[in-house]
């Protein structure tokens, strides 16, 4: 069977003519499920190659791609230019249509939207994942509202979607985005029983925080910044890496230089998966503060390296940390709540290893292995194996 992929994921031919992009745990999770198909067609907006760019490409002979134009933005203007665009979408999903027996969509992105009532139109087999937050909040574009009540109600196919809570029907599933393989969780055992016998033998004497994540508004990098400063007036030692770049990079640059943090915190900006898992060995502790969030992969990252998350108590974080049993909680709109979480968090040292340990086991549940094949069985089960012999 021949799988269609819609994305809006910008793609990169590199001068050697590989294909990459710089989101490279999508490119990993496409690369797993295709791996169940005989062919697999990707239809995405490509850019002109930068080497600035933290590109990772794909191995997968398998996979083939298509362009569709660049259109991005919330904005009315956004809007308005998807009307220049839609009829080169229209193509591209008619190309994707005749090439595929099964269509994966990912949502919430503008590109789904027309492609959600072609397919539709067409009786299509599709499935789908929404990336963004099931439940609703305050400053959620109208757009991901209206995404999320198509994909609720009218989608004809599985849909997996960011919620700690049990299916909500036979169509519609809890899911997760993993990033790493079984493999890369057995190459970490030896490396997690050091860190646990370090902090058993000598404890924390200093919080070795990491952050990772788009520098963006809503990703709230500032807070974790101004947390810092009151851990430095309470003579705590301390370090931060933030991993990422974005439009916030400048203004966390300055608010570093600003506070007199120059030597604890350190802004190092993207890196590939091979660079981050090595910054995840170097740390105890990943600080996350998202003012809203789908399904964090970077706490599930931690834990497959046996750094213990810290994260802002919203959306499934309360899962992922087991109820503060493998990992801790704090209320991200009060600066101070974090400050006291990570002061607590070296009177808890005893209870550290424990919280190692079972990060590790939840981790192990949450690989690219174990995502595909639950994708491949649920979609094989819905349509039916005599119809959809993936």
């Amino acid at each position: 069977m021949k799988l269609g992929i819609i994305s809006d994921c910008i793609h990169y031919k590199t001068p050697d003519g590989k294909i990459g992009t710089e989101n490279h745990i999508l490119l990993r999770q496409l690369q797993a499920l295709s791996s169940y198909y005989s062919e697999t067609l990707i239809s995405c907006p490509f850019e002109d190659y930068d080497p600035s760019k933290v590109i990772s490409v794909y191995t997968d002979k398998n996979i083939q791609f298509t362009t569709v134009p660049v259109v991005g933005g919330n904005t009315l203007t956004a809007k308005l230019k998807l009307l220049s665009v839609i009829r080169k979408w229209w193509r591209a999903y008619k190309i994707i249509d005749r090439f595929s027996d099964v269509v994966y969509q990912r949502f919430p992105n503008n590109l789904n939207i027309p492609a959600f009532f072609y397919f539709w139109l067409k009786g299509k087999k599709v499935f789908a994942t929404y990336t963004g937050t099931w439940n609703s909040y305050p400053s959620e574009p109208v757009t991901y509202r209206f995404q999320r009540w198509l994909v609720r109600n009218y989608l004809k196919g599985p849909v997996w979607v960011y919620s700690n809570e049990l299916k909500t029907g036979k169509r519609i599933f809890s899911g997760f985005s993993p990033s790493y393989n079984s493999r890369e969780w057995d190459e970490e055992t030896l490396q997690v029983q050091k860190r646990i016998e370090r902090i058993e033998n000598v404890g924390l004497p200093v919080l070795r925080l990491i952050t990772v994540g788009t520098l963006i508004s809503y990703k709230n990098q500032t807070g974790i910044v101004r947390s810092c400063v009151l851990l430095k007036k309470r003579g705590l030692l301390f370090s931060l890496t933030i991993v990422g770049d974005g439009p916030m990079r400048a203004e966390l640059e300055s608010l570093v230089i600003e506070s007199g943090l120059q030597n604890e915190v350190k802004l190092v900006g993207k890196k590939k998966y091979a660079e981050l898992r090595e910054l995840y060995r170097q740390h105890d502790f990943v600080v996350q503060a998202p003012f809203s969030e789908g399904f964090g992969k970077v706490p599930v990252e931690g834990f497959f390296h046996g750094v213990i998350p810290v994260i802002n108590n919203i959306s499934m974080a309360r899962y992922m940390t087991g109820g503060e049993d493998r990992g801790f909680l704090f209320d991200a709109t009060d600066e101070k709540n974090l400050a006291e979480t990570l002061v607590k968090m070296k009177e808890r040292v005893a209870d550290l290893p424990k919280m190692i340990v079972k990060g590790r086991e939840f981790a192990k549940g949450q690989t690219l292995e174990e995502w595909a094949k639950e994708y491949y069985q649920t979609v094989t089960n819905y349509f039916g194996k005599e119809e959809v012999h993936i």
